[in-house]
């Protein structure tokens, strides 16, 4: 299974195993409130996932493609979900890297820094 394809790009062998989290956020419409008591009434609109990545051990080029796919406004995504492999639309609002000292083919190589994918 594809651990994380962008745009038709497969990433997936440079995200890093500790680098990978999912979490799971509840979106509820402006009619939520609490009564007097503080019991929630609410009011849950939709649920939404956000992916917390990392990768390493790319080549300029490669990561350079990667933060293009990143830099668009939405993209689509597929990736490793606790319910199995999913496609959804998300957005990345920073991105930053890193040059590493090792390099791989005569060329340097690159990691990320943990980045955030969160569904639009």
């Amino acid at each position: 299974m594809d651990l994380l394809i962008i745009n038709g790009h497969d990433y997936s062998k440079f995200v890093t195993v500790s680098g990978y989290g999912w979490a799971r956020n509840d979106l509820d419409s402006g009619n939520t409130t609490r009564t007097k008591d503080g019991t929630l009434r609410r009011d849950k609109i939709a649920t939404k996932r956000k992916m917390t990545l990392e990768v390493a051990g790319m080549k300029r080029r490669e990561l350079a493609q990667l933060d293009d796919d990143l830099s668009q406004s939405t993209f689509t995504a597929t990736y490793m979900d606790l319910h199995g492999q999913m496609t959804r639309t998300f957005y990345c609002a920073s991105f930053s890297a890193a040059l590493t000292t090792t390099k791989r083919d005569d060329e340097f190589t690159w990691r990320s820094e943990p980045f955030t994918l969160t569904e639009v």
